[in-house]
């Protein structure tokens, strides 16, 4: 270990004074002094001294970007940002993996800065889940924008994680039917229908029995889904919420291994149904009638009178 940080100060040294004006040095040399950076960054973390490191790879990236090297900038503020995790400096998580994402969408690489915030939001979700789930969301965007849906699905399901664990139902909704209509122009028909019904056990799982009413008869309007497994399901466990019985909705979701096949967390919310006012879910629904949902009375402020 001594050995390492030994030469690692060296090296530091040596390329500060390569990119410190002096007396006798106006032409910085960034080109020698780089490499001595990024060389000084990784024998300094293997020497455990991760705040050295940091500040290492963060001259490298400096030095790339003055070379017009974006990627390779982008790698090294990558690292910087994987050290700084290490230290829990949440903030500087979030910006050095923010940036790199960036810079590899400015070289034109959209899957690699996909990819980095992806890297960045797994990073931050538990000690910042708001920005977690933004670069999410621009991960997301980024594979969208490119036309890359296929190589979305572990960022839609890593993002989808995230919201549903924050207990964010209606942008956990709102990313699963986005989802959804990836896998449509990917033509990943068993994802995409998983998604539909993940979506529907959402809102039941935040007692909102009208929402997931309404994403399920959207949902029917994609032929995929229409004769899927899932949309039995799903038309099963509306039933078995007409019922007004936990039990059914127990027996529906234990017995169909179509909710123990969707992804994790949303199965496990399925395995915790019924949740909320199971009575006035039930009667959101029609109760003990049949084609659909009951029309409840909306009140002056516009929500549904259930009293």
């Amino acid at each position: 270990m001594g050995d390492r940080q030994a030469e690692a100060e060296r090296l530091w040294k040596e390329a500060t004074k390569l990119t410190t004006p002096g007396l006798l040095r106006w032409n910085l040399d960034w080109e020698q002094a780089t490499p001595m950076f990024e060389r000084a960054g990784l024998l300094f973390r293997q020497a455990g001294a991760n705040a050295r490191a940091k500040e290492c790879y963060e001259r490298a990236a400096v030095g790339q970007e003055r070379q017009k090297s974006g990627w390779h900038a982008a790698k090294a503020l990558e690292k910087a940002g994987e050290v700084a995790a290490a230290m829990g400096l949440w903030e500087e998580v979030e910006q050095h993996y923010s940036r790199a994402a960036e810079l590899f969408a400015e070289e034109g690489r959209p899957t690699a800065a996909a990819e980095a915030a992806a890297r960045g939001a797994r990073a931050l979700e538990e000690q910042r889940p708001e920005a977690s789930t933004l670069m999410y969301r621009r991960a997301v965007e980024w594979l969208e924008d490119a036309g890359k849906d296929a190589l979305a699905g572990d960022v839609f399901r890593q993002a989808i994680a995230q919201l549903l664990r924050a207990e964010k139902w209606a942008d956990a909704v709102s990313m699963l039917l986005r989802f959804a209509a990836s896998c449509d122009g990917a033509g990943a028909r068993n994802s995409q229908c998983k998604a539909y019904l993940g979506a529907v056990v959402v809102w039941l799982y935040a007692g909102k029995a009208n929402d997931a009413w309404v994403t399920y008869q959207d949902a029917l309007a994609v032929d995929a889904f229409t004769s899927s497994d899932e949309a039995f399901a799903a038309d099963a466990l509306f039933d078995a919420y007409r019922s007004g019985e936990a039990a059914a909705i127990q027996g529906t979701i234990k017995h169909s291994p179509v909710f123990t096949n969707l992804d994790n967390q949303v199965a496990r919310l399925a395995r915790k149904l019924p949740q909320g006012d199971l009575a006035i879910m039930a009667a959101q629904l029609g109760g003990g009638q049949s084609g659909g949902p009951l029309e409840l009375p909306v009140n002056e402020e516009g929500e549904d009178d259930l009293t």
